[in-house]
């Protein structure tokens, strides 16, 4: 039994690591990294005096994110200037958030993200996307974050769409493109995705409710992120809202799509 020891010892070491490894998950966004990076290309905005002066770096973002998901006590612990610091923590707060974990169980901790201002970069991306400063479709707006379901609106959002087409149905069935991979899977189903509109009009904190492989997930997502909204209204305001949209995936010649608006409480 003597040979058994070091055998023993190994499982026993290797069980500890794996209990220690599941035992705290930090905080981490609702959507992933690589439409975070979507998020910050298409909202951030550069204050002007700081691109005259030539300010750039990174700001660091210390905060907490309670068990439910909601960030408080926001500290720039890595500056750049006194304007892009806001502009920072601005963005930031538009940023929706899971909870850090400790065996299985959510609970409050502290994170930090960083928010990188490069003006080449910068200007790259305004070339990009076609503006500087996101024009607001909508005045006024409302100064709260509070992302509203769609039957608490006055007013339901509306997608802005070229005068060619009947209705936002009509845009997605005509830029939706069945990736050659679905086609060579011979896949067809449906991708939906939930997402805050922003006050600004642009999607935010895209969540993969229901993927579909082949490429599919991807296209419905660059489709979404083409479309520019009129906010949900309430008050009078322009206020942050929850949307569901649906895409179907068919054969080329038969695709269509289809929204489902949220009617229930926001989901996020």
């Amino acid at each position: 039994m003597l040979f058994l020891r070091p055998l023993i010892i190994i499982i026993f070491v290797f069980l500890l690591q794996e209990a220690h490894g599941q035992e705290y998950k930090p905080p981490e966004t609702r959507s992933s990294k690589l439409l975070i990076k979507d998020f910050l290309r298409m909202h951030l905005e550069y204050p002007e005096q700081a691109l005259s002066d030539g300010e750039e770096g990174v700001v660091t973002l210390s905060f907490i994110v309670d068990k439910d998901g909601k960030t408080s006590d926001i500290k720039v612990t890595g500056p750049v200037s006194p304007s892009v610091d806001s502009a920072a923590v601005r963005l930031f707060r538009l940023i929706l958030w899971k909870p850090a974990t400790s065996f299985g169980e959510p609970v409050s901790s502290e994170y930090e993200f960083n928010i990188k201002y490069n003006i080449k970069r910068y200007k790259s991306c305004v070339k990009k996307r076609g503006y500087a400063h996101i024009p607001l479709p909508y005045e006024p707006v409302s100064s709260s974050l509070k992302i509203y379901a769609l039957k608490e609106l006055d007013k339901l959002p509306q997608a802005i769409i070229d005068p060619g087409y009947s209705s936002v149905q009509e845009f997605i069935t005509d830029k939706l493109e069945m990736p050659e991979a679905a086609i060579k899977l011979n896949l067809t189903g449906t991708v939906i995705l939930r997402f805050v509109l922003e006050r600004n009009g642009l999607p935010s904190n895209i969540i993969v409710v229901e993927p579909l492989g082949g490429g599919c997930t991807e296209e419905a997502i660059r489709v979404i992120q083409m479309i520019r909204w009129l906010p949900g209204i309430k008050d009078n305001e322009a206020v942050r809202t929850c949307y569901d949209i649906k895409l179907n995936f068919r054969p080329p010649g038969e695709l269509k799509s289809k929204q489902i608006p949220n009617q229930g409480n926001s989901g996020l």
